[in-house]
Order: structure tokens, then sequence, then C-alpha cells
């Protein structure tokens, strides 16, 4: 069995990921990427004018964003609801693991 990790990155709080970066690694356009930006769905960490930087933690959305735009088609209008959707999933995934971790306890 042969597995290639091409787009293997390690994700963490501490690791940003430039706009280049976030554009190779989700598959969506700068110009999707800069609607998502002005609409408020995406929020970078740094906002100078062409150097903006994410938390790491947006690539699985933004991933996932892209991937759903590919499979039903989505239009530009929709991305910003959806990545806010993908995103509020995201962190009630985090609180429920966190709740079940100090139940567990």
């Amino acid at each position: 069995m042969n597995i290639d990790f091409p787009e293997l990155i390690w994700l963490d709080e501490q690791h940003d990921v430039s706009l280049d970066e976030l554009i190779e690694l989700s598959g969506l356009t700068q110009q999707e990427l800069r609607h998502l930006v002005e609409s408020g769905a995406l929020i970078p960490n740094k906002l100078a004018d062409d150097d903006w930087r994410f938390n790491s933690h947006c690539v699985v959305s933004v991933r996932t964003l892209s991937r759903l735009k590919q499979d039903f088609e989505l239009e530009p209008n929709a991305f910003a609801l959806t990545l806010v959707f993908l995103e509020r999933i995201r962190k009630l995934e985090l609180q429920l693991r966190d709740l079940d971790q100090t139940q567990k306890t």
C-alpha cells in the first residue's frame, strides 16, 4: 500500500497560513477567499494590505467548503453562510468533546 500525503501540514493554533497557502490548500480562488473575508465569514489574524494571515484551523472548514462547492455547485453568495455554519459545527464539536472529557474524569 502506497500512501501519499502531498498536502500534509501540521494544524495548530500557533501556526498561521498565508492567503497564498490557503488558496493552494483549499482549492478556492483568491476572489472567493477575498469575498469570504469581505463578508466577515473568514477573519484573518493579520489584515495588512496584501499579507493576510489566517489561523490554521480555518483550513479544514475552507477545504470542506471547497468540496461542498464542487459537489453541490454552490453559488458564491452561499459561501459565507456555509462557512459560518461549518465553523459553528466545528466549535460545537470541540465543546462537546471537552464536555465528554470532563464527564470522564
